[in-house]
């Protein structure tokens, strides 16, 4: 039994399988971040390392929805896998939390936004490239609230664009800022 001094909020409430599960999936990561922790504190550098064992575990993909490969997890869902990822490294689920807005948007939350036809079939094509280049690559998505138009209010895709030029990438957009921005793909 978990002591209650390090219980997580809502979770002595019912949970589902797939709850427990990726909960359980947390916890195993637990005691390599709370050793890392520290130093990331003291350092004010990026947990990398913990980043990576996010990705084989399969947990950048946490919020992404099935049908693209991720895990499908709802906001409860991964609500209860942040805040156990926070018992052991405060760094990590916060920057954490920037990358999984960044599935929750395009995602589970878009589907419900009220969208043409047209602008549907365009934001089914951009999220589909993006949850591959999450699931697939382990890439890692700075905060899209960024953009400084309606996609900041969730009433259009995203505005940005970034075409591959040569010797890197030409972005063309406003933006204001980007959490996570130094350690995204």
């Amino acid at each position: 039994m978990t002591d209650p001094r390090y219980a997580v909020a809502g979770s002595s409430q019912s949970q589902t399988p797939k709850q427990r599960e990726l909960i359980a999936l947390a916890e195993s990561l637990g005691p390599s971040f709370a050793a890392r922790a520290a130093r990331y504190d003291s350092e004010a550098s990026f947990p990398f390392e913990n980043y990576a064992d996010l990705k084989s575990a399969g947990l950048l993909g946490l919020c992404v929805p099935q049908a693209y490969g991720g895990h499908g997890a709802d906001f409860r869902t991964y609500a209860l896998v942040s805040a156990t990822l926070g018992k052991y490294c405060g760094a990590t689920a916060l920057t954490l939390n920037m990358h999984m807005c960044s599935t929750l948007w395009p995602g589970l939350l878009a589907d419900d936004l009220d969208m043409t036809p047209a602008e549907r079939v365009q934001h089914e094509k951009y999220r589909a490239i993006h949850f591959d280049r999450v699931v697939q690559d382990g890439a890692i998505y700075a905060q899209p609230f960024s953009e400084g138009s309606a996609a900041a209010a969730g009433k259009a895709p995203f505005g940005t664009t970034a075409a591959k030029v040569e010797g890197g990438w030409l972005v063309n957009g406003r933006k204001i800022f980007a959490s996570l921005s130094g350690a995204a793909d």
